[in-house]
């Protein structure tokens, strides 16, 4: 009988894929956690879909999110993927509502920027092994609500599209819908007809309530 083969380094470690908007920070984030122990860096993407050609079924993955604004859509768009992959998204701040939205999504969970690099190599690791990742400050109450199926007041009733996200963005930064038109290269009906469609996700009656919705939940920063 053959001995067993020697594990290695690569057969334990946890495959990460950066998925970020800007290629300074998806460099930036490669540099960072490449020479991390336990961390084999898979490659880097600009949107979902690119991360989508990275993943490989069965290989302990995490995806390291790096967007202006948390977007749940992009955790659902990553987990029809690869169901076992681990969403990890960084966040300016705890925000309950942000959080508990994103795990609805199927994120493993959240990391503050304020955190250290050790800290953070460590959430990429457990987030590969299908660990949940949250501070402990509101750990309790999100798991809670996530047991029970709640909502946050406030939450979208349904995610917005990333179009619809772009022209929340706008509003939030007080463009007027032929601004926000002439900004993204549309019509101003078709900007009417996205605001009527974020109105009802929203569940807001007015363009000052889902301006005001927008600036709370952080649409109104320039992306990245």
């Amino acid at each position: 009988m053959s001995p067993p083969l020697p594990v290695t380094l690569r057969d334990v470690s946890t495959r990460l894929i950066i998925l970020a908007r800007a290629a300074l920070y998806r460099d930036a984030w490669r540099a960072l956690l490449g020479n991390q122990p336990e961390i084999t860096i898979a490659g880097t993407a600009a949107d979902a879909e690119e991360a989508h050609d990275l993943l490989a079924a069965g290989e302990r993955t995490t995806v390291l999110i790096d967007l202006a604004i948390p977007d749940p859509a992009v955790a659902r768009r990553l987990k029809d993927f690869d169901a076992q992959a681990g969403v990890l998204f960084l966040v300016q701040t705890y925000d309950l509502t942000e959080v508990l939205s994103l795990l609805q999504a199927g994120a493993a969970g959240v990391i503050s920027r304020e955190e250290q690099t050790g800290d953070l190599a460590r959430a990429v690791i457990a987030a590969g092994r299908g660990e949940i990742i949250l501070p402990p400050t509101i750990a309790a109450r999100v798991l809670g609500m996530l047991a029970r199926g709640e909502r946050l007041e406030g939450d979208l009733v349904e995610p917005l599209s990333a179009r619809e996200t772009e022209v929340l963005g706008l509003l939030a930064r007080g463009l007027t819908n032929k601004d926000i038109a002439q900004s993204l290269m549309l019509s101003v009906r078709t900007v009417e007809a996205h605001l009527r469609s974020i109105f009802g996700k929203l569940a807001v009656g007015s363009r000052t309530e889902a301006a005001l919705w927008a600036v709370r939940h952080g649409y109104g920063e320039d992306a990245t």
